[in-house]
């Protein structure tokens, strides 16, 4: 059943057997149809997907006879908590970095060569069109560089002189045609001072066309400068990039890019994130050519060059439309700027989903069995307290870990055998209007407002009314407490429902907990006075640990879910999984996570872990990370 009809209380079949038909449909169902690059549409099929399961589990599975005491306290494997070691990132925001840059300009006060910069990598960002557009890749620029150590964003226009010689490498993240470059770092970047990854454009101030080639052995095309793009309007805009009216570059560049071939794979692009940065001419003894365009009409062009201190990329490949997407080509390019002696070493990630009081515990067992006898260590997401759906009679269900032992004993079998215990929510659900369907457990967001429109396309309405570092702390601790009294362990990594929460809620998470295991979502300048802010939200991961703007170490999933009724053949399925798997094989040292709800048989789970591992892929704990 849809998405829709389940909010409206369609359809007449009973919980069970609307499950069991859900079971045996193909094709399409299970959620709606929307714009696939819009944030967190790709989390509706876990949605509506949990949705069915939650209903299953709460008129059939508890009829069972339960055991009449929870298994008795004592002290868990080291891993059964535990997140990975933090990466030694030190973020300095674009706020902080802003004013640092202001200060050192009216004090004139510079940090010693070997100071504390000496180890940080400089994140240099246009600012001329405007503070969204700068937080937005200011934002996704600094969450993958983490990776790699301590980090410092600048706006480019508070670029000073001799920045890049006292920072271990510079990022420039050029995407805007009306940026000035300070002369100073052009002055720097053809001096050799340090490493340089170039991403986007504005080339063409670097110096004329001439000098430039004598220097590095290629030309840029047209003018050099970053082409202009126009903005995404309405709920699939994903986040609104204005661009300023005072475009000073004539040539479009490249338009029509359907991918990029690197290391011999070819990774999608979405041809409508518009037209990428050209090039005029080429020496191959001089410049070397790490990655090529392919357009939609098959033609070929240079997409990423190196030639002495600089790597050059035709665009600011620091978003993700797919999960193949051509940022993975940035993000392995980051390792020959900051880790060039990096071995290749490809881990992989599986997690349990949705493992609340409703869940089935011989489903629950029979994944970890399966797992245990693969030696395949995994996690799993706790869900402490079931509410049913928003009552339309008799009262409304609210159902404890403590009341489910039967189902406790079933998590501490996956403590005992390599599961990871993370914390999925306190309800997973909001007590109120639905959200956006039915107010159940699994099936609505916990920590932020949605509803569908007219179009059955998921919108981001905003916070959750009261929504405070207070709220969240309350709430977390009315979680950790319930899991305590099931008698398990207080989880140290976090996953948020739905992956949407505000940014005071991501903070308190950073704050309380080792790691966090999802998706993040991030925000523009000013997001809090608009309604819907679906346009104002970005969502990003990494093919690698990260520590992002929040604070929070990220553990990745990179790979999204196996859906029940997959709406296309390109989506959800494990073909898809696999496929995605494989493209991320082109970071050097990555990790590629998936999830996977039990309830869905072992088979699949199976042929998934098996064909990853025939990849290479080793599965680890995330303690192991």
């Amino acid at each position: 059943m849809s998405g829709p009809e389940r909010a409206n209380g369609g359809g007449s079949k009973s919980g069970p057997e609307r499950v069991e038909q859900g079971r045996a449909m193909g094709g399409h169902g299970g959620r709606t149809d929307g714009p696939r690059r819009h944030t967190g549409l790709r989390w509706l099929a876990a949605l509506l997907l949990s949705g069915l399961v939650v209903s299953g589990a709460s008129l059939g599975i508890f009829s069972g006879k339960e055991p009449a005491t929870l298994p008795a306290p004592r002290t868990w494997p080291k891993c059964s908590t535990s997140g990975p070691d933090a990466p030694g990132a030190q973020y300095t925001g674009p706020a902080a970095a802003a004013a640092r840059a202001r200060a050192e300009e009216t004090t004139g006060h510079r940090p010693g060569k070997g100071g504390r910069d000496a180890t940080a990598t400089l994140i240099a960002v246009d600012d001329a069109d405007g503070p969204a557009a700068f937080q937005v890749y200011a934002t996704r620029a600094a969450n993958l560089v983490s990776h790699f150590g301590p980090v410092r964003v600048i706006r480019t226009s508070a670029y000073r002189a001799g920045m890049l010689g006292r920072h271990r490498a510079l990022v420039y993240v050029g995407m805007s045609s009306v940026q000035r470059l300070p002369s100073a770092l052009r002055h720097d970047v053809l001096a050799g001072q340090g490493p340089v990854l170039w991403l986007g454009g504005n080339i063409g101030t670097l110096t004329t066309s001439d000098r430039f080639a004598q220097r590095y052995g290629w030309r840029w095309g047209g003018s050099g400068l970053a082409p202009r793009r126009v903005p995404r309007q309405g709920p699939e805009a994903r986040p609104p990039l204005p661009q300023s009216g005072r475009v000073r570059a004539a040539e479009q560049g490249l338009a029509g890019v359907s991918g990029v071939r690197y290391k011999g794979v070819l990774l999608s692009r979405d041809p409508d994130q518009g037209p990428i940065g050209t090039f005029a001419g080429l020496d191959p003894r001089r410049a070397r050519v790490l990655a090529t365009a392919v357009t939609t009409d098959g033609r070929t062009r240079p997409w990423a060059v190196r030639s002495g201190n600089l790597t050059y990329v035709a665009e600011a490949a620091v978003n993700v439309d797919e999960d193949d997407d051509r940022f993975l080509a940035v993000s392995d390019l980051l390792f020959d700027l900051l880790a060039p002696g990096t071995p290749v070493r490809h881990r992989a990630l599986v997690r349990l989903e949705d493992l609340g009081p409703q869940a089935d515990p011989e489903a629950v067992r029979a994944a970890g069995e399966t797992l245990y006898r693969l030696g395949v260590p995994f996690s799993f997401g706790v869900i402490p307290v079931y509410r049913g759906p928003l009552p339309d009679g008799p009262k409304r269900a609210t159902i404890r870990l403590r009341d489910r032992p039967e189902l406790v004993r079933s998590l501490v079998y996956l403590l005992d055998h390599g599961g990871t215990m993370v914390l999925h929510g306190y309800t997973h659900q909001s007590d109120g209007p639905p959200n956006p369907t039915n107010g159940e457990t699994g099936q609505d967001f916990e920590f932020f407002r949605t509803h569908f429109d007219a179009q059955q396309r998921l919108i981001y309405d905003g916070t959750i009314h009261g929504d405070s570092s207070a709220w969240m702390e309350h709430r977390l601790d009315l979680a950790t407490a319930e899991v305590r009294a099931a008698g398990l362990p207080e989880p140290r990594v976090f996953e948020v429902p739905h992956y949407a929460a505000s940014p005071a809620d991501y903070r308190v998470i950073a704050r309380r907990f080792a790691a966090r295991y999802d998706r993040g979502s991030y925000f523009t300048p000013g997001w809090q006075r608009h309604a819907p802010v679906s346009p104002y939200m970005d969502e990003q991961f990494a093919p690698y640990v990260t520590r992002d703007v929040y604070g929070s170490v990220v553990i990745p999933e990179s790979l999204g879910l196996v859906e029940l009724r997959p709406t296309a053949d390109d989506d959800g399925t494990p073909a898809t999984i696999l496929e995605h798997a494989r493209a991320q094989l082109v970071v050097r040292d990555n990790v590629a996570g998936f999830f996977y709800h039990p309830f869905l048989g072992t088979d699949r789970l199976e042929r998934i872990v098996g064909r990853m591992r025939s990849m290479g892929y080793r599965f680890v704990a995330p303690c192991r990370l």
